[in-house]
C-alpha cells in the first residue's frame, strides 16, 4: 500500500520524487497489487491542487488514470474503532494502517515511518522498498533537467 505522501511525490518536484517513483515502478513491474485507502484517495485529490502542483481539473484526470494501476481499499467503522483503540498520535495514519491490515496488505510504503510506529502492517520507506525488491534487471538513471 502506498501512503498519501508517496502518491503525492509522484507529481511533485521534490527530492522525494525519485524513490517514490521507483517504489511505484518496482511494485508494478513485479506485479504486486498496489493499493491505497479511500482516505488517501480523498487526501491525494485535495492536496495536488491545494499545493498548486496541478489544477483541480488535471488532478481529476491524473487520479482517474492512477486508478488503472492502484486499487482503492475501503475504510470501515471497524477500522475507525480499531484505530481509536490503538491510537499512536496520528489518527489518519492509524486508520490507514488498520484498513491495510484488515485488507491483508503486506507492506505500507511511506516517507513517515514514525507515524506508523504501532502499525500492524510492516512499514518501509520508498528507498527501503526499492532496496529490498528492485530486480537487478531494472535499472534507473537520473535524467538532468
Amino acid at each position: 500500500m502506498l501512503d498519501t505522501n508517496v502518491l503525492v511525490d509522484l507529481w511533485n518536484d521534490s527530492d522525494d520524487f525519485e524513490y517514490s517513483y521507483r517504489a511505484f515502478d518496482v511494485a508494478t513491474f513485479l506485479g504486486f497489487d498496489v493499493c491505497m485507502t479511500a482516505l488517501s484517495a480523498q487526501t491525494f485529490v485535495y492536496l495536488l491542487p491545494a499545493r498548486k502542483i496541478v489544477s483541480r481539473k488535471e488532478t481529476m484526470s491524473i487520479f482517474e488514470k492512477l486508478l488503472d494501476y492502484i486499487d482503492v481499499l475501503d475504510v470501515t467503522g471497524v477500522d475507525c474503532r480499531t484505530a481509536c483503540q490503538h491510537c499512536s498520535g496520528d489518527f489518519e495514519d492509524d486508520l490507514n494502517a488498520w484498513a491495510a491490515y484488515r485488507n491483508g496488505v503486506d507492506v505500507i510504503v511511506t516517507r513517515n515511518k514514525a507515524d506508523f510506529k504501532k502499525s500492524p502492517v510492516a512499514v518501509l520507506t520508498p528507498q527501503e522498498f526499492v532496496d529490498l525488491y528492485q530486480p537487478t534487471c531494472l535499472e534507473y538513471e537520473m535524467v538532468p533537467f
